[in-house]
């Protein structure tokens, strides 16, 4: 069933991005080079991101249901959208199927109410990928992804069956540990929720409010043409701050180049959706762009102190409308990010594939690989183009456009 999901994926991929012919991607023929790959991440993202917000934004909503109804107490749901340059990484030196692209973290302050949504998310999506993750480091979470498909009239009984017939993997390992897959096993999903729903008094509201929760989403279905396959992340509040600041930070586990990011945030050069991930926040007034030195932070937790010094120096105004620009630069490309950009541009076609090119370009001279004997080989000359499309657009950019 997974295989054939997989297969499907793929090639629904391959449509969506005409520009590249599938074989390509599958590595039929011949390897693809990083600017096929980069112009296939364009259409990719161009086809799917707009629906991927959507779903964001509605199931943000139904959150708000849920906490309005008491069920659930202080939930953030946090979306992204994987940068150019990890996705065509991951693609290119890697070979990695392209399913991770599109991710939702929904982060609660209990257990209770983590199984509550993880429930949710089983009877809006056909899952077949899970695991359980209780690592070492502390890291324990949910993690999930499937096709949308929401039903509504889920009966006490149907949904009382899927909480106690649902299994998945559960994955104790630390990275670090030889053999690990030898240490994981089948355990429950929903622990806390068999309990709680074995009162009938419990379980009359609470099914109400699943429902509630799902036929908001099952409009969502009829509004969208195109929604990609996402991956979701539960945890708790304190999980968060372990996979924030603690053992189990993304730079912990990750290979990464510490010295690189420094340097490239040093020179402006980590960008928005180009080597750090688009990030949304949900909440009471719906998804809101994150911060992006809060991306940074989240990502690569060792930049904080350099971060802290700019805000402390007044430099952070100066940098963040250089970012405004860049976030501007891909929003004429990809128009689903508009509205959460602040202030109002009016967007213009007019040399839309010279900037496409430019962002080709800034992709390919950004790109953090740590495989790379000399990251700073790629053209230097692509940065300083960056000041000449700037000196052209500052004229335009004063009556609001791009």
């Amino acid at each position: 069933m997974e295989k054939d999901k997989r297969k499907e994926f793929i090639k629904e991929f391959a449509v969506a991005v005409n520009t590249i012919a599938k074989e390509k991607f599958l590595r039929e023929t011949r390897p693809t080079t990083i600017g096929e790959t980069i112009d296939g991440y364009k259409g990719f993202i161009s086809d799917l991101g707009g629906g991927f917000l959507e779903i964001a934004e509605n199931y943000n909503e139904c959150i708000q249901i849920a906490k309005m109804n008491e069920l659930i107490g202080d939930t953030k749901l946090k979306a992204r959208i994987k940068d150019f340059s990890s996705s065509c990484i991951n693609t290119y030196d890697k070979e990695k199927e392209l399913d991770d692209v599109f991710g939702i973290e929904i982060v609660t302050a209990t257990e209770f109410e983590k199984e509550l949504l993880m429930l949710f998310n089983h009877l809006i999506f056909d899952i077949y990928k899970d695991k359980k993750y209780n690592k070492k480091n502390g890291y324990a979470a949910y993690h999930c992804m499937g096709n949308f498909s929401p039903e509504r009239g889920k009966s006490q009984e149907e949904i009382k069956k899927i909480i106690d017939e649902a299994k998945t993997r559960e994955y104790i390992y630390s990275k670090s540990e030889p053999n690990y897959d030898n240490k994981r096993k089948l355990v429950n999903i929903f622990p806390n929720l068999s309990e709680y729903i074995s009162d009938s008094k419990n379980s009359k509201e609470f099914i109400g409010v699943l429902g509630e929760m799902t036929e908001y989403m099952e409009y969502t279905k009829t509004s969208i043409q195109n929604i990609p396959i996402i991956e979701f992340h539960f945890l708790t509040t304190q999980v968060e701050q372990e996979a924030i600041r603690g053992k189990a930070s993304h730079a912990n586990y990750k290979k990464i180049n510490r010295k690189l990011i420094e340097e490239y945030f040093e020179q402006g050069r980590l960008i928005r959706g180009i080597n750090a991930p688009w990030k949304f926040t949900g909440g009471i007034n719906g998804l809101k762009l994150q911060d992006f030195y809060d991306t940074l932070i989240e990502n690569w937790p060792f930049l904080k102190r350099d971060i802290v010094k700019k805000r402390d120096s007044g430099e952070e105004t100066k940098e963040k409308n250089t970012i405004s620009k860049f976030d501007i630069l891909t929003a004429s490309q990809f128009p689903f990010l508009r509205k959460y950009l602040e202030g109002k541009f009016e967007y213009s076609e007019e040399k839309k594939d010279e900037k496409w090119g430019l962002l080709k370009g800034l992709i390919i001279a950004n790109k953090i690989n740590t495989n790379e004997k000399n990251p700073h080989s790629a053209e230097d000359e692509l940065i300083n183009k960056i000041d000449k499309i700037w000196s052209n657009e500052d004229k335009s950019s004063t009556r609001g456009g791009i």
